[in-house]
């Protein structure tokens, strides 16, 4: 084994661009519970592309969630090369990560109150800085990342693939992971109809999660683009509307949840509306937009990471609506939600070949960002092969 790995770092070394590939010694494994995994694949996500096209996220927030340099890659998955002793895995064993860190693999005790009770993915001690400065993959430094040649894990976050299931495509649990997760924090009712605003690889995960989970309920998406409309037919949902930017699109979501537009120019609102809505984009306008499209009384599910933004929270009280907030990954009932997503993926509910459109080698991360930032270039989910 080289003593150095590879990994592509948030450092702001270069002037030009905020990340640079570098070498880096290969640490030790932190603990005899923790294993050595080389990477298979690393996806780039949507909050990565935060970090590259300067758009407002969550950062004041959680600024004292990450570490700089952050070693980049969050969506991971590869074999077991070094395992230690108390693991519980096996050298070889093929694998998923979950990149959250929290007590358990930080060797906090006694445990929060939220893990104490299975749900890791509220951890209060992810600003802790024990084990490692950042809450997790991709957002630390010293273990690794996704993109890059390996990841330091704790046994408590290695999710063993299915044995159907490609090490290489293995990586789109994470987004997976992320639907299921907030579908479970409050689930819809089986039957109800449910929208999904957003139509990238999020949105595409809550609609194969939707039609995997809920099969009785009709999926209804709200498209930008073409190629991920053609994406969401293929992976199952019932109506496919493309946002336009005259609003026209609300007339036909308007038919399909059997109500009226009311209102005038910026201001229109569906009168009634989706019973459940998921808003899988993270900007103002479609957080707007998704509360006008809920019925009263509706669900709305935030997942797409929106951070300092002016919404119109009107429909919240009119509507009297119930938001609710998801993050990253969890136990939810009886399975964890990752090991559900793994299950989905072997079982095709979420095809590789419709939603992975490229493949980059690790030295052409440059290259990759590009294109994932590009939605002309039909990119829905953008792949790093080290």
């Amino acid at each position: 084994m080289a003593s150095t790995a590879r990994i592509v770092q948030l450092n702001f070394a270069d002037r030009s661009f905020p990340a640079s590939m570098v070498d880096v010694p290969r640490r030790n494994l932190p603990g005899s519970e923790w294993v050595r995994i080389e990477v298979a694949a690393g996806g780039i996500c949507g909050s990565d592309l935060h970090l590259f096209n300067g758009a407002t996220g969550p950062a004041q927030a959680l600024s004292g969630y990450a570490a700089l340099p952050m070693d980049l890659g969050h969506e991971v998955a590869g074999h077991v090369v070094q395992a230690g002793a108390r693991s519980g895995i096996a050298e070889g064993t093929a694998v998923a990560i979950d990149p959250v860190i929290a007590c358990v693999a930080r060797g906090i005790k006694p445990r929060c109150a939220h893990c104490a009770a299975g749900r890791a993915s509220t951890c209060h001690n992810f600003g802790s800085r024990v084990t490692t400065p950042g809450m997790g993959i991709g957002f630390t430094s010293g273990l690794g990342g996704g993109w890059g040649d390996e990841v330091l894990a704790h046994g408590s976050m290695v999710h063993v693939l299915p044995p159907s299931l490609p090490v290489d495509v293995a990586p789109l649990h994470e987004p997976l992971s992320i639907a299921i997760h907030g579908l479970m924090r409050q689930p819809p009712a089986n039957g109800d109809p449910v929208l999904v605003v957003g139509a990238g690889i999020i949105g595409l995960c809550a609609v194969a999660a939707v039609g995997s989970l809920f099969p009785a309920s009709p999926i209804t998406i709200l498209a930008k683009h073409a190629h991920q409309g053609d994406a969401a037919r293929a992976i199952g949902a019932t109506n496919v509307v493309m946002r336009h930017d005259d609003g026209r699109h609300l007339d036909e979501l308007a038919d399909i949840a059997g109500t009226v537009v009311r209102g005038r120019a910026d201001g229109r609102m569906l009168a009634g509306g989706f019973p459940y809505v998921v808003e899988a984009v993270g900007t103002a306008a479609a957080v707007t937009e998704t509360l006008r499209l809920a019925d009263g009384r509706a669900t709305v599910l935030v997942l797409g990471a929106a951070g300092l933004t002016t919404v119109d929270l009107t429909p919240v009280w009119f509507k009297e609506l119930a938001v609710v907030g998801s993050f990253c990954h969890a136990a939810d009932g009886d399975e964890h939600s990752i090991d559900r997503a793994l299950e989905l993926l072997a079982a095709g509910a979420l095809p590789a070949d419709v939603v992975i459109t490229h493949t980059f080698p690790l030295e052409a991360y440059r290259d990759a960002i590009a294109v994932a930032m590009d939605k002309s270039s039909g990119a829905i989910k953008v792949m790093l092969i080290p």
